[in-house]
């Protein structure tokens, strides 16, 4: 059995978001197929420390909890939480994303199918204005990607050039440097709420902090020529009309 560790970064000054936190944790912990490793990285607040949820037991392989206050920014505190893991597989997650029956299974199914070029596995996903991937399940993977609950071998991380948007795109991007790719299952949907934290917690400095990850992003990445980076810039592209993902004018927070 391969084993799993999950790292959960979590901001929640308000009750609600706590709340919205625990629920995504228990969800996890219901409908995993086999015990795996959860690793809590929280900033600022102690809501999941090891005492303060003494009361409420978890059934999990191992429990780990980092805290940082102050803040170091998410992709550190994430990286510190990835370099905290013992499975072979590393999933990152978020409290804004609700996890289906035996996700753990369908995403090493994605490894164990495409055990010589996967680098990414992700599932499907239920968003407010958008279905990512087929509109009811169906067995098959497709080459893509979904970053807020992706699935990747230990020994990678993000760079801490970015601080909270496009680290995800960009490990991405690296991992098809090097003859990886991501793939996307179509047997199962997550739920995505689409950036809770970011959005509620302080939306000014989230757009400020979105417009450098995206400069650096592009900066980086722009002239890439790979099918992946078209569909990470358009969202979409044709065939013998490739070269539009591009070209056509794209939303930037500059």
């Amino acid at each position: 059995m391969k084993s799993v560790s999950v790292v959960m970064p979590v901001l929640a000054p308000t009750a609600w978001l706590a709340e919205l936190a625990e629920f995504a944790i228990r969800t996890l912990i219901l409908t995993a197929k086999n015990p795996f490793e959860l690793i809590v990285v929280e900033a600022v607040h102690n809501t999941f420390s090891p005492e303060e949820w003494a009361s409420n037991p978890m059934p999990l392989e191992r429990y780990q909890y980092l805290n940082f206050n102050p803040k170091l920014g998410g992709v550190k505190e994430i990286n510190a939480g990835i370099a905290a893991a013992h499975g072979e597989f590393v999933v990152t997650a978020g409290t804004d994303v609700i996890a289906p029956q035996d996700w753990d299974e369908h995403l090493l199914r994605v490894f164990e199918e495409r055990p010589n070029d996967c680098g990414v596995a992700s599932l499907s996903a239920f968003e407010p204005n958008a279905t990512i991937g087929p509109p009811v399940p169906c067995d098959m993977i497709v080459e893509g990607m979904f970053s807020p609950f992706m699935m990747f071998r230990r020994g990678w991380n993000f760079d801490e050039a970015f601080r909270r948007v496009y680290q995800d795109s960009d490990l991405i991007m690296r991992m098809y440097e090097n003859r990886l790719r991501a793939y996307r299952s179509c047997r199962a949907h997550v739920w995505h709420l689409g950036s809770v934290t970011n959005k509620s917690v302080d939306t000014a400095e989230h757009d400020r902090q979105l417009a450098v990850d995206e400069r650096l992003f592009y900066q980086r990445w722009g002239k890439n020529p790979t099918a992946m980076f078209g569909m990470i810039r358009a969202g979409q592209m044709a065939y013998g009309r490739e070269h539009l993902a591009w070209q056509v004018g794209i939303h930037r927070h500059e």
